[in-house]
């Protein structure tokens, strides 16, 4: 999973648009577990996020 993956679940899922640019995943995940996200929001202004991987796709 990439950045770009997390960002069109958000949209999907959420109707969040964050551009793939501004989440930073520390590594490609490529497992199952929990992972976390910086979001750059805004200057000045970002956000953690969780990123849970129940099951394989």
């Amino acid at each position: 999973m990439t950045s770009k993956d997390v960002s069109d679940y958000l949209k999907k899922q959420h109707k969040l648009d964050i551009d793939k640019k501004k989440i930073n995943l520390p590594e490609s995940i490529k497992s199952l577990g929990t992972y976390e996200a910086d979001v750059k929001l805004y200057p000045g202004v970002s956000a953690k996020l969780t990123v849970k991987i129940e099951q394989e796709q």
